[in-house]
């Protein structure tokens, strides 16, 4: 793959390929704001980023799969791999085109290494393909949160460490913080580049006021994706309520937005019965608590280098 340029190199923008939770949704109430599972595509600084691996992927990878310009290098970063996170990755494209490198990062561990957890769910009894037979070069990199994920000349392989200390920001940098606010754990990432950040943090359960290391790890972010697939009503309706299930009030979220001194909140992760209208509330319903708040939708851009 070519160096890259500089109008590369000076880019930061964010495209939304799927921003719904739990299950894809196809009903014609939804065509405002998509049906695709969770997908955030990434282009900064001549790197190739993107964020979970939902139904959304799945277009993403066709374009990709369809563009010129030879052989990709792409980074995708699983925030954790419940079905809806993760059922794109078996369909998506440029993991099946040779001179294709893919690095792969999610959780994992020593005894639980993310690649296993990839080719378990790979096995022909779940799956036709076999992960060990896709034709990318593919690498897998298991996190535990608090890395330092460094993507430097494009065709360097990315370095990951310990955060540690803080360090001068070369490049682009990713900034990985695991949490117990979803089942099982979940893994939020900030990206840094050229003094912009991004924060991805989806499946996040707040609490009352917010947990405080969440706030810290997201504070200042020039543009904050963040769940919030439930109205407060639901979340603690009497009949059927959401607590515990891993997800965030819209309230909460633009409380979280509002103390974390953001510029932007993009609502993310909807509820897959949710229609268009009821959407649209709850965008409003955020904006009185924190302005610079805006649903997420399909197709949705944001140029971080440009004035909104």
């Amino acid at each position: 793959m070519a160096s890259k340029s500089p109008m590369n190199a000076s880019r930061f923008r964010l495209e939304f390929w799927g921003v719904r939770g739990s299950y894809p949704t196809p009903d014609k109430t939804t065509l405002g704001y998509g049906g695709h599972t969770s997908c955030v595509e990434a282009s900064v600084g001549g790197h190739h980023l993107i964020f979970d691996a939902g139904t959304g992927i799945i277009p993403l990878g066709k374009k990709l799969a369809n563009g010129r310009g030879g052989p990709k290098h792409l980074n995708l970063f699983l925030s954790h791999t419940h079905h809806d996170h993760v059922f794109g990755f078996y369909f998506f494209e440029p993991l099946f085109r040779p001179g294709n490198r893919v690095c792969v990062f999610g959780p994992g561990s020593p005894e639980k290494p993310l690649h296993d957890t990839l080719r378990a769910a790979m096995e022909p009894r779940f799956f036709p393909v076999k992960l060990r037979d896709l034709d990318a070069n593919s690498k897998y990199y298991s996190l535990q949160g608090g890395e330092r994920v460094e993507l430097r000349d494009s065709g360097d392989l990315p370095r990951v460490d310990r955060a540690g200390a803080e360090k001068p920001e070369n490049g682009v940098t990713i900034l990985v913080k695991r949490s117990k606010a979803h089942p099982n754990g979940v893994l939020l990432y900030r990206i840094n580049y050229r003094g912009k950040s991004v924060v991805y943090a989806t499946d996040v359960e707040q609490k009352d006021g917010g947990h405080r290391d969440i706030i810290q790890f997201i504070r200042g972010a020039d543009v904050l994706i963040h769940d919030a697939q439930y109205l407060n009503r639901e979340y603690h309706s009497a009949t059927s309520p959401r607590k515990g299930w891993g997800h965030t009030t819209v309230e909460l979220a633009a409380e979280v937005a509002r103390k974390s001194s953001v510029k932007r909140l993009i609502l993310f992760h909807h509820d897959p019965t949710h229609d268009d209208a009821t959407i649209t509330a709850m965008e409003k319903r955020a904006q009185r608590i924190f302005p610079g708040a805006a649903a997420a939708y399909e197709g949705m851009k944001l140029d971080l280098f440009r004035s909104p």
